[in-house]
């Protein structure tokens, strides 16, 4: 089994059911096998240790993005990740090779329906792909098909029970998309 790093960009986990639900799958699943980075308890701050997550990479063949789409893009907490891990001379530039040839895989949750991005009221969601498949191409990884999930919005003290049982229905099926296609890579 190929090594895999899961770099988790949800700000807040503790008040996820959605990603969280997933992320505890993946980690029952493969054990460990997988590194799963939950960027918002390790850098509650921002402040991120560059040596160490460029040293997560180094190490995985597989290389996952997990998070919630927050205005069609990346939380905050991941982008900042992008901006200060993928550097010169690491991920891209004339040295920059230590991530080529891994294979790169988004896993993403929205809060929205699939009606939201068919295309009628939003772009259809494959629109959302070319800046995450330029940065995977510019860092020289493979770029696999992402696996997401719409409908995954439950707030605690506004949403229902029912709504809870859903979003967990919807992580779950995620959860085996994702794991399933993690063992096929």
């Amino acid at each position: 089994m190929k090594k895999i790093t899961l770099i988790s960009g949800h700000p807040d986990l503790s008040i996820s059911v959605g990603n969280k639900l997933i992320l505890d799958e993946l980690q029952a699943h493969f054990g460990e096998k997988i590194n799963i980075r939950k960027l918002d308890s390790l850098y509650p701050n921002y402040h991120f240790d560059v040596a160490a997550e460029q040293a997560a990479l180094v190490e995985a063949d597989i290389i996952v993005w997990q998070f919630p789409m927050y205005w069609y893009n990346v939380p905050a907490l991941l982008k900042k990740w992008i901006d200060d891990v993928l550097l010169h001379d690491f991920a891209y530039g004339s040295k920059g090779d230590k991530l080529r040839g891994k294979k790169f895989i988004l896993s993403f949750t929205t809060g929205g329906g699939a009606d939201e991005y068919d295309g009628n009221h939003a772009h259809r969601i494959n629109a959302f792909y070319p800046a995450f498949m330029d940065t995977a191409k510019l860092c020289g990884m493979c770029w696999q098909e992402p696996v997401y999930s719409h409908g995954i919005l439950y707030i605690e003290g506004v949403s229902d029970a029912k709504a809870l049982s859903n979003v967990q229905a919807i992580a779950n099926d995620h959860a085996k998309r994702l794991i399933a296609r993690l063992e096929n890579l």
